[in-house]
């Protein structure tokens, strides 16, 4: 019986964790892959996390039990996933100053609409992801947080909110961060079609500007490419960081 019930509350905090983890919670992943992962992880994990002192004595209880669980991994998932909103924030932003954002299509991955930019930044930062193995470290920070926090433990709850608000300004912070060479360039661009309006008011300037604005903001990202990519690796490797800190805060201390 212990088993069973530390196996659902384990499968509880997983499932809390793909529902926003990066590269787990993608759409385009089936289902049945995201039930055979939580369902094998949990089994093996049986074995090797702390066994609860005081199992749920009520329905009620166990519920409460395995809300708790789920809501442990809401919150490891929403501080790894803040990075990658924060970097389609930046794609979004550039969209905007671009004139890209009313070309925006489905994407599969989150099941909303999104512009080029954004799409494709998102894109990188799930490869970067990837190729740092930081499918493999959520993972394992995943089973180290049954170290600091047991099944059925009392979490603090307080803290660990506030440090998820703070980091939700690093969405703005790092969105205008990576945007800015867009955001200059097209400010330029504006800058530059006012001063040719009041020259020769004749030509449509708000016509040119769709012509011209998409360009310029293409040859700009294609230029800063590189250094795009490194910003989003520092980023991204932040991420783990955040987790382990995130996990500290929601222990107990007596």
């Amino acid at each position: 019986m212990v088993h069973v019930t530390t196996f659902f509350l384990i499968a509880a905090r997983l499932i809390g964790l793909i529902f926003w983890a990066p590269f787990f919670s993608d759409k385009q992943i089936f289902a049945m892959a995201k039930v055979a992962l939580v369902i094998w992880a949990s089994a093996l994990l049986i074995f090797v996390v702390p066994m609860p002192t005081q199992l749920p004595g009520t329905n009620m209880t166990f519920f409460l039990a395995l809300l708790m669980e789920f809501m442990i991994g809401m919150m490891l998932g929403f501080a790894a996933s803040i990075m990658v909103i924060a970097i389609e924030f930046a794609g979004s932003l550039m969209d905007t100053q671009a004139g890209l954002s009313v070309a925006s299509m489905l994407d599969p991955s989150t099941g909303r609409n999104a512009a080029l930019f954004e799409r494709m930044l998102k894109n990188v930062a799930i490869l970067i992801f990837i190729i740092i193995d930081g499918h493999h470290m959520i993972l394992s920070i995943f089973q180290q947080s049954f170290l600091v926090l047991p099944v059925g433990a009392p979490i603090n709850m307080l803290e660990p909110i506030e440090f998820l608000l703070t980091l939700g300004k690093e969405i703005f912070r790092i969105g205008v961060r990576l945007a800015a060479p867009i955001i200059l360039v097209v400010f330029i661009v504006d800058f530059a079609f006012g001063l040719l309006n009041r020259v020769a008011e004749q030509i449509n300037i708000f016509q040119l500007g769709f012509q011209i604005k998409p360009t310029v903001s293409l040859i700009i990202i294609l230029a800063i490419t590189p250094a795009l990519v490194y910003s989003i690796l520092n980023i991204m490797e932040g991420v783990m960081k955040q987790l382990l800190e995130l996990l500290s805060l929601m222990q107990v201390t007596i």
